[in-house]
């Protein structure tokens, strides 16, 4: 069997004519150099070993060409407009679907530089007489913040009252950014137009009247959509609740809630934020137990908010015990808001515990424990451990790190954490920054310099009572009655009726030994219809 194989593949490498060839080809050689002389062959010898043997050349390995790696779908987006930058320069028509699509992506990768390059593209023409496109292009605009060129796009709608879909982009746009009253004054108008509002309408409107903060509003609101027919449409309803409850009629949110046919977990979880936003305990504790026994499982936001607005430990722990049957305990959100809860009621211990065995963490989880130490040393050493984890520190970070150092009198510390927070990671100082260095110059008896902080830092007209209160206590704790006097007369035009800085001017005066510069700032108090 074996030599049969072996035949077979010498057959396969010369085959029979070609095995015969070779021995013709073998025996004609022999016979042609036994003609030849002695001398011949000598020769034929020599000019064999003069020629070049060069190396047997290798096969060449055949080229594989490798798949280029994978591209995001930013980068995809990017490659399509630029091919398309290419076929509009070679002349070619573009379909006008294809800028609707394009744009439609750009929407919900929120990629706002593609889409101001498919701007570029898109003809006026076509962007004028197209609704769709206009219409799609706006909401990508007002969606990433540029309300400025999403309105300027708006007001050159032609037929912009036959749908409310740019109304409600540019609405929901403004509310966004805060500008409460441009998107509530943009409704009104689309009132005025006769734009007839859809589903997608009075939930961007009712968030827009919570932010302004005025029942009024709302109320007038409300009647439009009972009058449009969505009275009964859930999402508008749960619109109502929160936006009743953030203005301060919590009444007129819960009797709204009751009457609601169908409740999901937005709308319990509303009543729940409503109560926990107003202090009101009992009832926060009771619909968290009526959201139970109803048979509506909460989820992390309740639960969250629930630990949040219990005042009481024992309830705190009893939530707790509920959520570890639950199998929730180590769910991110709840985690931190344990911890929370926790060092809120001076059971440090245990939020280290809860930190300690988390499966992960975020800049919350971080903020949480290093805020729940603001008055102890080893705030610096949890940022110490955060930086050494990979975490990235943020505003709140810091200032909860130099509210530590400030009440611990930690100058060089509280220094170190400031430069690192605005030269390492380039957070620009906010208010609460200022004020906690404020406060440890202050406390540091460093005047000079926490005043220095107020007029080179911030600036002397942006400070706020904040700062100049906690300048004017440091002056009155180490007896600088130059500074005091500067920071005491801020006071006096930032808070006119605040008669505890007038207090600590006159005790700057008291100590001082000037008991007619203090008979003045009692007169000054007087004046004012203030008692001491």
């Amino acid at each position: 069997m074996i030599q049969e194989i072996r035949m077979i593949g010498m057959l396969v490498r010369f085959p029979p004519n070609a095995m015969s060839l070779c021995s013709q080809k073998k025996n004609k050689n022999k016979n042609s150099n036994e003609n030849k002389t002695w001398k011949e062959r000598r020769l034929e010898g020599k000019e064999r070993r003069s020629v070049l043997r060069y190396p047997k050349p290798k096969s060449t390995p055949l080229l594989i060409h490798r798949r280029p790696p994978p591209q995001t779908q930013l980068e995809a987006l990017e490659q399509v407009i630029t091919n398309l930058e290419d076929s509009i320069e070679k002349g070619i028509r573009i379909d006008p679907e294809i800028y609707a699509s394009l744009l439609e992506i750009c929407y919900r990768l929120q990629a706002i530089r593609p889409g101001i390059r498919l701007h570029r593209l898109i003809p006026t023409s076509l962007l004028r007489r197209n609704f769709g496109i206009s219409s799609k292009l706006l909401r990508l605009y007002a969606a990433c913040g540029y309300v400025d060129d999403a309105h300027e796009l708006f007001d050159q709608m032609y037929n912009r009252d036959t749908s409310a879909f740019p109304w409600n982009s540019l609405i929901s746009g403004y509310a966004q950014r805060g500008l409460y009253d441009e998107a509530i004054a943009l409704y009104f108008q689309m009132v005025e137009e006769g734009v007839e509002p859809d589903l997608f309408t009075f939930p961007r409107v009712l968030k827009v009247c919570a932010g302004i903060g005025s029942v009024r509003v709302g109320e007038e609101v409300h009647r439009h959509l009972v009058r449009a027919g969505f009275a009964t449409d859930g999402f508008v309803l749960n619109a109502l609740v929160d936006m009743y409850s953030k203005c301060g009629d919590i009444v007129k949110a819960r009797k709204i809630f009751d009457k609601m046919p169908h409740r999901d977990l937005i709308s319990w979880n509303s009543m729940l934020t409503a109560y926990v936003h107003h202090g009101l305990e009992g009832g926060a504790v009771n619909i968290f137990r009526q959201m139970i026994l109803e048979g509506c499982e909460p989820d992390s936001v309740s639960i969250s908010t629930i630990l949040t607005g219990v005042s009481s430990l024992c309830l705190g722990v009893q939530i707790h015990g509920w959520v570890i049957r639950r199998g929730l305990d180590w769910n991110l959100s709840i985690a931190n808001s344990l911890m929370v809860m926790y060092s809120s009621h001076g059971r440090l211990e245990k939020a280290c515990w809860i930190f300690n065995l988390m499966p992960e963490r975020d800049v919350v989880s971080w903020n949480s424990i290093i805020s729940a130490h603001c008055k102890r040393r080893e705030a610096l050493a949890f940022l110490e451990q955060m930086e050494e984890a990979g975490a990235e520190p943020d505003k709140i970070t810091f200032v909860s790190t130099l509210s530590a150092c400030a009440h611990l009198v930690l100058v060089k510390e509280g220094e170190r954490v400031f430069a690192l927070m605005c030269e390492k990671y380039k957070i620009k100082p906010i208010m609460e920054h200022y004020g906690c260095m404020v406060n440890l110059y202050g406390r540091a008896g460093l005047i000079k310099k926490a005043y220095s902080i107020i007029v080179d830092g911030i600036g002397s007209e942006a400070a706020g009572p904040t700062l100049w209160g906690a300048l004017l206590y440091a002056c009155f704790l180490h007896g600088d009655a130059t500074i005091g006097e500067i920071a005491a007369n801020r006071l006096f035009d930032l808070e006119p009726d605040n008669e505890h800085n007038f207090v600590l001017l006159m005790g700057i005066y008291e100590n001082a030994g000037r008991l007619e510069d203090m008979e003045r700032v009692r007169m000054m108090m007087v004046d004012r219809g203030l008692d001491y």
